[in-house]
């Protein structure tokens, strides 16, 4: 999938799809991330359909570390699960697995920053870029 067809994601639709993302400070002190990405977050965070935290070095937590996850839901209220690790990614319905991804994405959640302060985190990030 093309960005964007990604983009049209977050905007192109009657009933847009709801985004709630974590994103890990170290993901956003990368050397490929620049100030644009970084007000383009911003930006994306404005919309309604758009949750965007950020969990800081000081509050991570061993279960944010241990790679990136994805959890879907349907408009029928199925769930998936998609989670990644060094040598193997993979998508599920299994309820176990489901579960334990939603219990770890509720635990990164309650220590990352609130939607605000993120923002703010964003933005004065973007800042020192100067860029």
């Amino acid at each position: 999938m093309g960005r964007l067809e990604r983009q049209s994601m977050l905007t192109g639709r009657k009933v847009p799809i709801a985004f709630a993302v974590v994103v890990y400070e170290a993901a956003l002190r990368s050397p490929l991330v620049g100030g644009e990405q970084l007000r383009h977050l911003v930006k994306a965070s404005e919309l309604r359909n758009v949750l965007l935290q950020v969990l800081p070095f000081e509050r991570s937590i061993p279960r944010a570390l241990m790679g990136p996850m994805v959890l879907l839901e349907t408009s029928d209220h199925e769930r998936s699960a998609y989670t990644e690790c060094v040598f193997i990614s993979d998508l599920t319905a299994d309820s176990a697995i489901v579960r334990r991804v939603t219990e770890r994405l509720t635990l990164i959640r309650a220590q990352a920053l609130s939607p605000a302060e993120s923002v703010h985190f964003i933005e004065r990030m973007a800042n020192d870029h100067h860029g």
